[in-house]
């Protein structure tokens, strides 16, 4: 290459690098210039909270998809907003945490549905609580539930009610105001009708989940649109049943082989205990191919895989997750992240990804 050219690409190059250089160290020592950067960040990002969720759709977002010792992961939790409805199913630990990252309008939320009171299902219900009462919202927290909701949320509301007196304290009542704060338990009957109102529908679902019993799946009908989460269950007839001709089947998933290695792993570490309670997980959820079989079956349009089991890591994970499942269900099936946003238009049969 010609000196004359090396030195036409070499030096517009270094400019460049000078320039960025520069332009970071103002950036890092300018206290001006750093707000500036804060503020019209924390201005576009508070923005999409007003406009993102809503209008005439049934929509779907999902603020954890791990399961117990997830590694990091936001445990269970998906909203769901139906025209200016919204609700939560299930609060697992660090699901707060992503509901602010996704700009969720949690001062908008009505309730929130518990499918069982593991821990992994029910750690964050007091942070959900402060994060939309904060927000402005206008009524004590509904909590929805089997039986035992009213002890799991008297437990809260009592562990959480000195927190509840020094917020009102210092920040006054006009701002977070008393008779907001708290959680109100409602026990839903279960296989009914629990909530019916503005053209949304929410059905209770019994699934298989022992020694649990009951644990539940949430069905949400609006406007022609439908959606169903199955919380923690084996495959389950019932859940075939009450998912039939659904837009979207929402599943959990465990994948044995990953569960059998990481048993075999943990027995030659020493760690005999941890090994039992993690190879006493086989039979009590549903394996990706057993989904898939429950999606054809009920001739779901989208079947889409949550809080799973192991959560998967890398991209070698997920292969093997989906083992077998191409030979079930070819198509129509998707694998949920934090952050995956489905939009479900009504009087379509479209499916958006957002």
């Amino acid at each position: 290459m010609p000196p004359a050219l090396i030195q036409r690409l070499i030096l517009p190059a270094i400019t460049l690098i000078i320039l960025l250089l520069a332009a970071y160290v103002v950036v890092m020592n300018n206290a001006n210039v750093q707000d500036r950067i804060v503020e019209r960040a924390l201005q576009s990002r508070l923005g999409v909270a007003a406009t993102e969720f809503g209008g005439d759709n049934l929509e779907v977002v999902f603020c954890g998809v791990s399961s117990p010792m997830g590694q990091g992961g936001a445990q269970s939790c998906i909203a769901v907003f139906a025209g200016d409805k919204f609700f939560l199913v299930d609060a697992g630990s660090r699901s707060a945490d992503q509901t602010a990252q996704l700009n969720l309008p949690m001062q908008r939320l009505d309730g929130i549905l518990l499918t069982h009171f593991h821990s992994d299902h029910i750690a964050d219900l007091g942070e959900m609580h402060l994060a939309s009462w904060v927000r402005g919202r206008p009524y004590k927290l509904p909590v929805f539930g089997g039986p035992g909701i009213k002890r799991v949320v008297d437990g809260f509301n009592m562990a959480y009610g000195q927190d509840y007196t020094y917020r009102t304290g210092h920040h006054g009542e006009k701002f977070v105001p008393s008779m907001h704060a708290g959680m109100v338990p409602v026990r839903v009957t279960p296989d009914s009708v629990i909530y019916d109102k503005d053209g949304l529908q929410i059905s209770v679902i019994t699934v298989s989940h022992p020694p649990i019993t009951p644990a539940y799946a949430y069905r949400f009908d609006y406007k022609g649109r439908s959606v169903l989460i199955s919380g923690d269950t084996n495959k389950d007839e019932n859940l075939i049943g009450a998912a039939q001709n659904v837009d979207v089947l929402i599943h959990e998933v465990l994948q044995p082989d990953m569960v059998n290695a990481a048993v075999t792993a943990l027995k030659k570490a020493g760690q005999d205990d941890l090994s039992k309670i993690i190879h006493d997980t086989l039979d009590y959820h549903t394996t990706p191919v057993e989904a898939a079989e429950a999606a054809n079956a009920a001739e779901a349009q989208l079947l889409v895989y949550y809080h799973y089991a192991p959560v998967p890591q890398n991209g070698l994970m997920r292969r093997i997750f989906m083992r077998g499942v191409d030979a079930i269900r070819p198509e129509g099936v998707l694998a949920a992240q934090e952050g995956t946003h489905l939009r479900l238009p009504v009087d379509s049969k479209i499916i958006e990804q957002r």
